[in-house]
């Protein structure tokens, strides 16, 4: 892109505090409510499966609405996208916070979801759209930094705020910062998108991902992305009962596991360092081979009979540092490999992310990973080694070529 190009897209980004906060909608969304489950089935009087669904359903919509989100954008634009995802979001929580029953609650939380869809793959593509693709990385890897924290102090704050005013203070604060995003995407935000398609009807949507599911090198970014982070919600299902086996309590384990988030931010701010120097692929692919190493040494650990948190934990450590060279530049990736449907192809890797979770966490459990360790560990060593695959194969210069002309 030429510099003059580059520079007039780039005076229509918004500050990146905007996007970050946009991006960690989802993040928000779960984290800040989980803590407060048990008082919501209290409330409510409500099953376990119940309560359960207003977790549940704002994941669904948050995996859909990302793709629906994403292609809309390259019909319409960015920001009127952003804009109406935030008002959803923020609109739908205030409501949510009156919400008489748990059924008009897990209703709310679907439009919840579905707006935080729209601020998080606006978020990502306005960062691919104004920057070029080495800046692009270093921006995400910003993005995703932040992201890290936001569960940390979600899940910490979170409980500290159902136990002093109850689960509603939660949605409220939920609702708030979907405001904020709102108004600075009114105020600070302008159109990124200089390159939008021509139709969003149902054809125009098919050929868009049968496009990306073409494309070679967005495969192969997409996949890479989805497996780490599978492997991530994975884990966070059936490590608290490993832990527990050493004698833990919950809130021992939680401070062990967060070091994951730890080793995350050093990822990325190494990421934010290095992978402009020597590339976002080549980044990527460190980072998902150290992935794989890490929950490799996870399963040996165990094997060796380790009684002690502490050599698993630095496992998990090294596996949030190789998520931290990964995510962000397989995204990009993917993105500046997807040309023209960069909304799109935004959609659909944060809908891979977010399904693979939910399926091969559920796998993991399914596997009796509760209880037999190695079980579990075989789910994620098999994501892992995709992953490493995925990323060795986008090194691959005829992947770049072909994604270069898509």
């Amino acid at each position: 892109m030429p510099k003059s190009s580059l520079s007039s897209v780039s005076s229509h980004a918004p500050p990146i505090w905007i996007l970050a906060i946009a991006v960690s909608s989802a993040n928000m969304g779960m984290a800040m409510l989980s803590p407060a489950v048990p008082l919501m089935r209290s409330d409510f009087d409500a099953s376990a499966m119940s309560v359960q669904l207003v977790l549940a359903v704002f994941m669904v919509a948050l995996g859909v609405g990302q793709m629906v989100a994403g292609t809309l954008s390259d019909r319409f634009g960015r920001r009127p996208v952003m804009l109406f995802g935030a008002a959803l979001f923020s609109v739908s929580g205030f409501v949510a916070f009156f919400a008489p029953t748990i059924e008009v609650l897990i209703s709310l939380r679907f439009f919840q979801g579905a707006g935080a869809a729209c601020c998080m793959a606006m978020g990502r593509v306005i960062i691919s759209d104004s920057h070029g693709r080495s800046e692009a990385g270093r921006q995400m890897a910003t993005i995703t930094m932040i992201q890290t924290i936001v569960p940390i102090l979600g899940f910490s704050f979170g409980g500290v705020i159902a136990d002093t005013i109850g689960w509603r203070g939660s949605i409220a604060i939920m609702a708030v910062s979907a405001f904020v995003t709102f108004f600075g995407a009114l105020t600070l935000l302008g159109e990124t998108n200089k390159n939008r398609t021509s139709a969003a009807n149902f054809k125009s949507v098919t050929l868009a991902y049968k496009s990306l599911l073409l494309n070679r090198l967005f495969r192969l970014n997409a996949i890479n992305s989805a497996m780490i982070v599978a492997s991530f919600f994975a884990m966070g299902g059936f490590m608290p009962y490993q832990f527990k086996s050493y004698g833990l309590s919950a809130a021992e384990y939680g401070v062990y596991f967060s070091m994951t988030s730890v080793g995350y931010l050093i990822g990325n701010s190494i990421s934010r360092r290095y992978a402009p120097r020597y590339g976002l692929d080549l980044t990527a692919c460190v980072g998902a081979f150290g992935g794989a190493v890490s929950v490799v040494g996870m399963l040996v650990v165990h094997w060796l009979g380790f009684e002690t948190p502490v050599p698993l934990t630095l496992c998990c450590v090294m596996f949030g540092v190789a998520n931290g060279l990964t995510v962000a530049n397989s995204i990009v990736g993917a993105v500046k490999a997807a040309g023209v449907h960069a909304g799109s192809a935004t959609g659909l890797v944060g809908a891979t992310q977010m399904l693979s979770g939910a399926v091969f966490s559920s796998l993991a459990i399914a596997l009796n990973g509760d209880i037999y360790f190695a079980n579990a560990m075989a789910v994620v060593i098999s994501l892992s080694l995709i992953s490493a695959l995925s990323a060795y194969l986008a090194l691959d210069p005829a992947s770049r070529t072909e994604g270069g002309t898509n």
